[in-house]
């Protein structure tokens, strides 16, 4: 199996739970969510933002002296060091939806949100690094994709400014990158051990349905709120 096939593959598996395709990303692309949807998106997707650099740093922790561990170093320092914190643009995001982001920091995620985040630790802790570079790579191959739609919905829709919109058009390219680096360290233990591949298809499918499951509670409360108003 070379490179080609192998990404084709792992996209195929993914693209069962392909995010874009969630009713509650349609309806912000289609300028249908209220702000209210989007202010509570942005305070409970901030505690996964702020906690993505501490499943690098579980995986590079349990890794040995190798190319691997430096790429994961690389992203982790990216992610928190070189320029400002994801995590701080995130909250520009947040502000700009009308949100103090103290308010925010110090909020807490809701079960679906705190599930999906503690589901990406334990794996980043525990799990091969197989499933965990299938994981990434199931999360930041669909970024660049969805955070462009998302910026071009904030702009289009609801007013945003370049700066609400800062953490959404850096990820439509940074996470290109991102995601060509973990397939291809995920390739290069796929193509050493051949009885890998299955772990390593089924591990993304399984990351990919976690964050689907996780953005049904969003689309739960926007559901819950319309039927309210109608009431």
């Amino acid at each position: 199996m070379n490179l080609k096939v192998f990404q084709k593959a792992l996209d195929t598996r993914i693209a069962h739970h392909e995010l874009l395709k969630h009713p509650f990303y349609q309806s912000w692309s289609a300028g249908t969510l209220e702000r209210e949807h989007l202010c509570v998106y942005a305070t409970e997707y901030f505690h996964l933002v702020a906690a993505f650099p501490t499943f690098l740093s579980a995986l590079h922790s349990r890794l040995s002296d190798s190319a691997l561990r430096r790429a994961v170093l690389r992203n982790l320092a990216e992610e928190e060091v070189e320029g400002r914190a994801h995590s701080d643009m995130w909250l520009d995001f947040a502000e700009g939806m009308g949100l103090c982001p103290d308010r925010v920091r110090r909020s807490q995620p809701s079960p679906s949100v705190r599930c999906l985040i503690e589901r990406f630790y334990r794996s980043a802790c525990d799990d091969s690094p197989v499933e965990v570079l299938a994981a990434l790579y199931a999360q930041e191959s669909q970024a660049p994709r969805v955070s462009g739609e998302r910026a071009c919905g904030l702009l289009r829709h609801y007013g945003a400014d370049a700066r609400t919109c800062g953490y959404f058009a850096l990820h439509t390219y940074a996470d290109v990158r991102h995601s060509q680096v973990w397939r291809d360290e995920l390739y290069y233990l796929v193509a050493r051990n051949g009885n890998r591949l299955t772990v390593a298809l089924d591990a993304a499918e399984r990351a990919a349905g976690w964050l689907w499951q996780a953005l049904d509670h969003s689309n739960a409360h926007r559901l819950l709120s319309r039927s309210a108003l109608v009431a």
